[in-house]
């Protein structure tokens, strides 16, 4: 055997040798979801949702003889701590690379800052700055023993319950871990997307109020009041306006919104601030219950455009209201455009935002249009 033969016989056995660190599925503990609260101890307990290979059902054998997923718990004073206390009850190392949600309990984080929470998270690289955070009212057993009926793990059906924001105004939009880290480090309040067990089932819930001066816990915002800081964080993408026959003559309609934008203006007088938020959405006629309607009458839709325009202005006072008043913070981000268009004010001012923004005057108008009669498609215009 020549030296060049011999030479490309041992690279042949180097490169075509495969995967020599590879692990079988069945030894990696993959954990899709991660769970904090309080122990009846007062200690920090931690839940790791991890994957049961043998149990997902495949193609062949749709059966399910168990749950696809176990929980194990973990106590103690750190998460680190909790992490390496998962080996004395399984030969599976926790691996986070696959994790598809986080979960926090409202009475951890009444207890406990965020920022110190999520330090781990930041620091390890298995943790992807990508993942979605929850927040919840219930314990988190009580969401992560949940046997969802879409989906094979309740951390995932929480993800996916998270991404209908588009379809749904009562849904906040995703928070990720770096979202959060961002937010935390720019000392600013903001929410946190909520689930709740409702009826047996895991459900979006409302959204929890963090402090961006003590990054703890501080308020609830309902399922039904939810709305208005779609708006005011200007990411409305569809969902829909009802109107009963409270608020419009001829029977209830629902509009299907097409689009919105909301576009803020902050003028300053006298050394105060004063802000004009206007919501411009676009929609069709989604749902006409008004049989005595005539949709072909000039002028017909004034009525319900006006409706329309009072349903939004209200939603958005509803959430200042929780902001300026309830809580005093400012989880709408309103100081952005504080920052963009009174620069000069904001520099001298930002360390009392605040105090500032509970006193501010924010007028809010609507412009709702109605474009079309949905697939019928009778342009309007």
């Amino acid at each position: 055997m020549t030296l060049k033969s011999f030479f490309c016989l041992v690279c042949s056995a180097v490169l075509l040798s495969g995967c020599w660190d590879i692990k079988e599925i069945e030894d990696v503990g993959i954990v899709t979801g991660l769970a904090l609260d309080v122990s009846e101890e007062e200690q920090l307990l931690m839940i790791n949702q991890y994957v049961k290979p043998g149990q997902i059902p495949t193609q062949q054998d749709s059966s399910q003889q168990d749950s696809p997923y176990q929980n194990l718990e973990s106590t103690g004073t750190t998460l680190f701590e909790m992490i390496r206390e998962n080996s004395l009850e399984s030969n599976r190392p926790p691996n986070y690379t696959h994790l598809k949600s986080i979960l926090f309990s409202t009475k951890l984080l009444e207890k406990e800052p965020l920022n110190q929470l999520i330090d781990l998270y930041i620091r390890d690289h298995e943790f992807r700055r990508t993942v979605p955070v929850f927040i919840t009212m219930d314990p988190v057993q009580k969401i992560f023993n949940a046997q969802p009926e879409k989906e094979l793990f309740p951390s995932i059906q929480i993800k996916e319950l998270s991404e209908n924001y588009h379809k749904n105004n009562t849904n906040p939009k995703n928070l990720t871990i770096g979202d959060m880290s961002q937010y935390i480090s720019e000392k600013k309040s903001f929410i946190i997307p909520g689930m709740a067990m409702i009826n047996g089932n895991i459900k979006s819930y409302g959204a929890g109020v963090i402090s961006g001066e003590t990054s703890q816990y501080i308020g609830w915002i309902p399922l039904e009041k939810m709305e208005g800081i779609r708006y005011l964080h200007n990411n409305v993408e569809g969902g829909y306006i009802y109107l009963s026959e409270k608020d419009i003559t001829d029977g209830p309609v629902v509009l299907e919104i097409k689009g919105a934008n909301s576009k803020f203006d902050v003028s300053l007088s006298d050394g105060n601030l004063s802000m004009r938020v206007d919501v411009e959405v676009t929609t069709s006629l989604g749902e006409d219950w008004g049989v005595d309607r005539n949709v072909f009458k000039t002028g017909w839709e004034k009525e319900i455009k006006k409706a329309a325009d009072k349903d939004i202005e209200d939603k958005v006072d509803v959430i200042l209201q929780i902001a300026q008043k309830e809580l005093k913070t400012d989880f709408a981000h309103l100081s952005q455009w504080v920052r963009i268009h009174q620069p000069d004010y904001w520099k001298e001012h930002k360390e009392e935002w605040d105090e500032i923004f509970t006193q501010m005057d924010i007028d809010v108008q609507a412009d709702v249009s109605i474009k079309d009669f949905g697939t019928q498609n009778f342009n309007m215009e």
